[in-house]
């Protein structure tokens, strides 16, 4: 019963190559991120392919993640997510691998709390400013008021940033507004620019690595952030923490496949599967191999703002209703039916297509991050 990720490696890599390339023009630094499920690669693959890359450093996402990173990944780890004292089994986490990998590690400060984590063994930090995502973060007063009596080794400030581009216009000066000439300036790109202008002043008072670590940034904007600088005789390295654009940026180098297992034909009406659906007029019950543990029909809750959402909530759900759910599953470019949820291995599907046979495969259109592959091919 497998379910595959089959990869075209030359166009993989040289999508990866290109946007390494392309961030190293604009001026910034790429941090690659390996987080969850590797983007479905699996951790280890991308860590393998970040060395490829030449890159000395990586971002994963929790410290639950440092020990499997660590045996992956001979350079610097940065743990996005923040140390938190009062997440006690994280704690003693961040105590076991700090103990031995305190140079390698890289922890993210969000709160003035700089003795807990001393404590636990943290050498180097980044701090993390608080954006309009408003999950993390540190106010610029609070970032002040410790960095002075910290002995701990600063190596930047961190911003973590909505994915939504907001155009609408925000409070911005005429320099700042000039510097993009004369395009609409978003939320994003002018905090980011405040907190440029904070933290280069803090970074000058207190003699901190002149650095800006940022996610969700592209290299439009990271053009101009750096005209910005030049215009103010600011001097901040960029680093761009980049996941999905990263390995999933070239969807044609990717092919998800589950193989036919078994084919059985209706010769009369009937029910079938765990809750007995009835057949109908459909001729051929198709088993093919990828279900819920795969990830196959999982999808995290989507925001139906805009009219075209609604319009396919409203469709789906009226299949739904008259028992006709579209699946993942196409062949010849065709969405087979579901008979019926599926299962936590495999899929039953309709199909009537004669040319469909016991062994062939069927492409499956799934979201990587949830995903996960029983095989995963072509990067050997």
């Amino acid at each position: 019963m497998t379910f595959s990720l089959n990869i075209d490696s030359k166009k993989f890599r040289g999508h990866l190559v290109s946007v390494m390339n392309d961030h190293a023009t604009a001026g910034a630094e790429l941090v690659p991120v390996i987080k969850g499920n590797g983007y479905g690669f699996g951790r280890a693959v991308l860590a393998r392919e970040s060395s490829g890359l030449g890159c000395h450093r990586i971002a994963i996402g929790t410290v639950w993640e440092l020990g499997q990173s660590l045996a992956d990944f001979a350079g610097e780890i940065l743990v996005l997510e923040p140390f938190n004292s009062v997440d006690e089994a994280a704690v003693n986490q961040w105590r076991q691998h700090l103990e031995h990998n305190a140079d390698r590690i890289l922890v993210t400060i969000s709160n003035p709390d700089l003795a807990s984590a001393r404590s636990a063994g943290a050498k180097n930090i980044y701090l993390e400013g608080r954006t309009s995502l408003s999950r993390f973060g540190m106010l610029h007063f609070d970032m002040q008021s410790l960095v002075n009596f910290s002995d701990l080794r600063v190596l930047g400030l961190s911003l973590h940033l909505p994915i939504a581009q907001s155009t609408s216009k925000v409070n911005a000066t005429t320099e700042i507004s000039s510097a993009f000439d004369g395009a609409t300036l978003s939320q994003s790109m002018s905090e980011i620019w405040n907190w440029i202008v904070l933290y280069e002043e803090m970074s000058t008072k207190f003699s901190l690595p002149k650095c800006i670590s940022l996610s969700h940034i592209s290299e439009k904007q990271i053009y101009a952030l750096k005209k910005m600088m030049q215009n103010y005789n600011f001097d901040l390295k960029i680093e761009v923490r980049l996941g999905t654009n990263l390995w999933l940026g070239e969807p044609s180098a990717f092919q998800v496949r589950g193989t036919i297992l078994e084919i059985h034909e209706m010769t009369h009406r009937q029910n079938v599967g765990y809750q007995q659906a009835d057949s109908g007029n459909n001729k051929r019950l198709v088993v093919v191999s990828g279900g819920t543990a795969h990830g196959v029909a999982l999808a995290a809750p989507s925001n139906t703002s805009s009219l075209r959402k609604k319009g396919i909530a409203i469709a789906e759900g009226f299949s739904q209703a008259v028992g006709k759910v579209r699946s993942p599953f196409s062949y010849a470019g065709k969405n087979l039916d579901f008979v019926e949820p599926p299962h936590m291995q495999v899929s039953m599907l309709w199909s009537d297509d004669l040319s469909l046979k016991v062994g062939d495969q069927l492409e499956c259109n799934v979201r990587n991050t949830t995903t996960s592959f029983d095989i995963v091919t072509g990067l050997d």
